[in-house]
């Protein structure tokens, strides 16, 4: 199996092919990996009240040098370091270190092609043959573990030592990052990172930057795993960008909408800036305000809907005009029984345009067929009765063809 690449196995077999007297006599070669308190090595028994994770992090392993007869007798390594915690996987090399108190330490050290493993399933059948796993039985056993290093074992009949892990799968297409001048580097075995730099741009000029990179782009990933490759902020799965100085960031807008109203989107991103891409992001203020302050415009780009749904209104304070530029398209207000008020004080009540129209035609119509009474008799309808005629036939030209009211 291993990670199907040639040169990554050729260094793999080289650490441990042959003699073990080839590995450093401080090298442990890990069988397994403590990683939670159900692990059957942490008994149920109680510190001070709370349930101990003393072991969570620590490894089974044994010296690379260790030729004893009795192959389950497997020591524990804690971490080297308590706050920053790289896991090895089963059958990996590690560098172990004894402390002050007799303690086993380990960390994770060697050669590596792919930042995602540089193990070989087969380290402990090919250092050891046919092993035989230990176990801890009881709470003296983890007592003894604790204070020792050391554990009971008992012995099964058959040899499970090869694998990486319960789960693991090893990916041989994560790429190791190009590194710069002065660099300090986070990189993970999934293609996760984090880089502070100074020189990390085409022109090599200290200008420093800080990236965090989730998952390196699938683009990348075709490439051949025995070159370096580099963030890609349109393209990584996910990446956060601090910059400064005159470090150009070569990010594209993933959107098709131009920045028409957005007339000071700046032609180049420069300066001191942070930039997140990613699929999606949400921002959640869950108990107090969210703020967003901006000393220059603020601008909204989107292919889709733009929406703001609020229970407590919204409040608009502005110093200039607003213009709103619709592309032929409504603008709609549906505030079903509220009001719409336009002006802040003697407001009046606005016409309704087809029941304006209705009511004139009705008084036109009125007057078109007035009569009075007179000495003589019934008057005759006005003389210039073709006159309002002619304006009740024009009464819907002042209706909007645009703009409706209820």
């Amino acid at each position: 199996m291993g990670l199907g690449n040639s040169r990554l196995q050729s260094v793999q077999s080289n650490q441990v092919k042959g003699s073990n007297t080839k590995l450093p006599k401080k090298s442990g070669i890990v069988y397994e990996v403590i990683l939670d308190e159900e692990n059957p090595l942490i008994p149920e028994v109680e510190v001070n009240g709370t349930l101990t994770t003393q072991l969570v992090g620590a490894i089974r392993f044994r010296l690379a040098v260790d030729t004893s007869a009795n192959t389950g007798k497997l020591q524990t390594a804690f971490p080297k370091n308590l706050n920053l915690k790289s896991l090895p996987l089963k059958n990996e090399i590690v560098s172990i270190t004894t402390g002050p108190t007799g303690n086993f330490f380990y960390e994770r050290t060697g050669t590596e092609i792919t930042p995602n493993n540089n193990a070989n399933e087969n380290t402990i059948t090919n250092t050891f043959g046919t092993d035989k796993k230990a176990k801890v039985k009881n709470g003296s056993d983890y007592q003894r573990v604790a204070s020792t290093g050391i554990s009971r074992s008992t012995s099964d009949d058959s040899n499970k030592n090869d694998g990486f892990g319960d789960y693991f799968e090893s990916d041989s297409k994560v790429h190791k990052l190009k590194l710069y001048e002065g660099d300090t580097l986070l990189e993970s075995r999934f293609g996760q990172s984090i880089r502070f730099s100074g020189y990390n741009n085409p022109e090599q000029e200290l200008n420093p930057t800080i990236t965090i990179r989730n998952i390196e782009n699938a683009e990348s990933k075709k490439n051949d795993v025995s070159f370096t490759t580099s963030e890609e902020i349109n393209k990584d799965g996910n990446i956060i960008f601090l910059g400064s100085g005159e470090h150009l960031l070569p990010y594209t807008l993933p959107t098709d909408n131009e920045h028409i109203s957005f007339a000071t989107y700046p032609s180049e991103l420069k300066g001191n800036q942070i930039v997140l891409n990613s699929d999606r992001i949400i921002l959640s203020a869950k108990a107090a305000e969210m703020i967003l302050v901006s000393k220059k415009d603020v601008g909204i780009i989107t292919d889709s809907l733009f929406s703001i749904d609020a229970t407590g209104g919204i409040d608009v304070t502005l110093d200039d005009d607003t213009n709103y530029t619709t592309n032929n398209r409504n603008i709609n207000f549906n505030t079903g029984n509220g009001k719409v008020n336009i002006g802040d004080q003697n407001l009046e009540s606005l016409v309704r345009g087809e029941t304006l129209v209705n009511l004139l035609t009705e008084l036109i119509t009125a007057i078109e067929v007035m009569t009075h009474m007179t000495p003589a008799g019934n008057s005759s309808p006005p003389l210039n009765i073709t006159s309002f005629t002619k304006v009740k036939q024009s009464l819907k030209t002042m209706l909007s063809n645009l703009n409706k009211t209820s």
